[in-house]
This record gives structure tokens, C-alpha cells and sequence, in this order.
């Protein structure tokens, strides 16, 4: 069993701090580890497992909170409206994340600054590498034997560019982590219920903190991407007005089998059975919702700050999406950012097996029944599919 205060305590005595400054997200830690306790059914070892991943977000916190009160100034970061890629999965909104990540114009965060986003001590170390990229390696190795699928699905680099619902994590008032590993359909439930500008606000906090320790100075846009944050648009553009939008696309027909392949993934981690029907039926179901609130979301904001693109070319026509998307941002895409890119995709190409093909049969799902639940999506963006 876990208990939310004896989490909260702990993290305190390994951490060597008592202040989580803003204690608005223990209601959300509390629904979580309710849910854990009765619905995820998680072995001991399991459990072990997730209850470090807990501690690792409450030491997180308090080491954060910690530095905000010895530095104040952390809160005058100016965060510009960034850049935010926003698809179903699958879609390309991976690779075209990490080109733009690599081409060194924008603040993009690595998965070690996400993952451990909080410094180990309130000073960095004076010479060498920052000891959080070692400790982020070590949970990847692990995490590449807990969950094979999930990794060969979304390859995860401790300094490649990555996604921030890692961040979100630390909220406990946002789905990724969390719903994704675990049943917790309660603790589901209560988060539908909230209001998502808390979610984002907290991501902005999130985001000062690493622009003052990692990109001081720059005045640089956040490159950011989550699928798992499709439909919450609306939401995103009021907390960080003048969000300029970028939407990849893939027939949902040919993305619908890998989606749940990597939902099936991820439940790998702490379930010892995964079901595949389940799995396709939740990834149908769930993006099914949320792109009906994208569509709600496209149909009112500025046309002239939403750019989409194929998932075709971003495999094959790399500098023409580039070219194009900095045209759209106004941006110049000099020589050095076409070398920046070059180099990372030589360098990408060569870590890459060929990927495993999924069917909508292995996940109980077929072609009528995803293009009956896409259909506005279908009509809307036929162009681009």
C-alpha cells in the first residue's frame, strides 16, 4: 500500500528539504495513490518500482521549490509564445519535434532536464557533465528492459529532445504518466474534471525554471510537443498567448494500430498482463474525444497562426517542412541551422531498426470503426491525409 503523507515525508528526509511551496498538487497525489491502492492491482515489486517514480517527483519539487525561494529572479523569465506541435500520434511529431529541437533556434528541452528537472544541488557542477544526464541514462537502460515495446515505439535519448508531459508529471493534475502506465480510472476521472489552466500554469513555472538554468539569456521560443495534449489547445493559447501552432497529419486508419501498440507499451511497465483489445478500444475512445475538441479549437483560433503539414514530407521532404515552417514563424533558416539539422538526422538514421508493422486486428479495431469515430477529422483535413 502507499500512503500520500508517508510520500510526502520521505521525499523530505531524502531530499534533505521540508518545502513544497504551493501545496495544491497533494489533492491530486492523494486521488493517485487511492487509485493505485485500489484499482491498480500492482504487484510488490511493481509497486516498489512506482513508488520511486513517485519519490523522484516529490524530491523534484521540493529541490525546485527550494531554488525559487533562493533565487526570486527565476519568476522574471520571460517565457515567448512558443511553438507548440500539436497531432494524434504517430503523425510525425516526433521526428519534426527533434529537427526543429536540433537546429539550435529554439529552447527545447532534453529528456534529462525534463526527467530530473530540479538540480541536485543548488549549484551546478564546476566541470563535467551534469551528474542528472548519468542518473537519466540509468533509468532508461532500465526502463528498455521493463517495457521493450514503448521503446522501440518512441525511442527515448537522455539528451534528445523530448516531450513535456514529463513535466506534468509532477502536477499530478494532468493524464500522461500516470494514466498511461497505471488502471487508475479514478484518478482519470477526477482530473477530467478539472480546469486545465492550472495544468499549464504550472508548465510555465516548470518552463522558467529550466530557461534560467539552461537557456539564460537566449530570448529564444520553447519548441514543445505532446500528442498526449491534443484538444487541451483552447486552453494552452490562453496561458501562453500567441502560441503559434504547428499540426501534423496521417490518415488515422494508418496510426491507429502503432498508437495502441504504444499504449499496449507503456502498460508493460508495471502491468504484468497486458490487454491489446483494451488497449485499442481506450486509444480510439480517448482521441476520438480529444480531436473533437481540437476541431472545436481550430475552428475558432487565427487561421494565421496554425500551420499544418503532412506526415509524408516531414519523412521525406525535411527542408521543404523546415523552410515552410520558418517562413510562418519568420524566422531565418540560416546555414547554421541546415547544418544543425543535417547533422541530426545522419546521425538519427543511424540508430533506427526497422519498424515493426501493427494491425487494427491485433488491437480489436478495423478501418470502418476509425473512420467512423474520425469523420469531422477526415473532412476537415482531407488535404493533408
Amino acid at each position: 500500500m502507499l500512503f500520500a503523507p508517508d510520500l510526502l515525508q520521505q521525499a523530505r528526509t531524502s531530499s534533505g528539504l521540508n518545502d513544497y511551496g504551493d501545496m495544491a498538487f497533494a489533492e491530486g497525489l492523494q486521488v493517485l495513490v487511492d487509485a493505485i491502492n485500489a484499482e491498480a492491482h500492482l504487484t510488490p515489486a511493481n509497486e516498489a518500482r512506482y513508488r520511486a517514480e513517485l519519490l523522484r517527483l516529490l524530491e523534484n519539487r521540493l529541490r525546485m521549490q527550494s531554488e525559487l525561494v533562493a533565487h526570486p529572479e527565476i519568476l522574471d523569465e520571460e517565457i515567448l509564445p512558443p511553438v507548440f506541435i500539436t497531432s494524434l500520434p504517430r503523425t510525425g511529431s516526433t521526428k519534426l519535434h527533434r529537427m526543429l529541437g536540433a537546429s539550435g533556434d529554439f529552447n527545447a528541452m532534453k529528456f534529462w532536464q525534463a526527467y530530473h528537472f530540479a538540480r541536485f544541488a543548488n549549484d551546478a557542477p564546476a566541470s563535467g557533465p551534469d551528474p542528472r544526464i548519468a542518473a537519466t541514462e540509468s533509468y532508461l537502460r532500465e526502463l528498455r528492459q521493463w517495457a521493450p515495446q514503448y521503446m522501440e515505439s518512441h525511442p527515448m535519448y537522455a539528451e534528445e529532445t523530448e516531450e513535456e508531459h514529463i513535466l506534468l508529471d509532477a502536477g499530478f493534475n494532468s493524464l500522461y504518466q500516470h494514466a498511461a502506465f497505471l488502471n487508475v480510472p479514478s484518478y482519470i476521472g477526477w482530473v477530467m474534471t478539472l480546469d486545465r489552466h492550472a495544468m499549464f500554469e504550472d508548465l510555465r513555472r516548470m518552463l522558467q525554471y529550466l530557461q534560467w538554468q539552461h537557456h539564460r539569456g537566449t530570448k529564444r521560443r520553447w519548441i514543445l510537443k505532446t500528442p498526449g495534449l491534443l484538444g487541451t489547445e483552447a486552453t494552452l493559447a490562453e496561458v501562453f498567448p500567441g502560441t503559434d501552432f504547428i499540426v501534423t497529419h496521417r490518415h488515422p486508419v494508418q496510426t491507429m494500430a502503432s498508437t495502441a501498440a504504444l499504449f499496449a507499451g507503456t502498460l508493460e511497465m508495471y502491468n504484468e498482463v497486458v490487454d491489446k483489445r483494451m488497449a485499442g478500444e481506450v486509444m480510439l475512445a480517448s482521441f476520438g474525444v480529444t480531436m473533437q475538441r481540437h476541431l472545436e479549437w481550430r475552428a475558432a483560433y487565427p487561421a494565421e497562426k496554425v500551420r499544418d503539414v503532412r506526415f509524408g514530407d516531414v519523412v521525406d521532404h525535411e527542408f521543404d517542412v523546415l523552410t515552410s515552417l520558418y517562413d510562418f514563424l519568420g524566422i531565418a533558416f540560416t546555414e547554421r541551422s541546415r547544418a544543425n539539422v543535417r547533422a541530426w538526422l545522419a546521425m538519427d538514421a543511424e540508430r533506427h531498426d526497422t519498424p515493426r508493422k501493427f494491425t487494427l486486428a491485433e488491437f480489436g479495431l478495423d478501418e470502418a470503426k476509425v473512420n467512423a469515430t474520425f469523420a469531422g477529422y477526415l473532412a476537415r483535413y482531407r488535404d493533408y491525409l
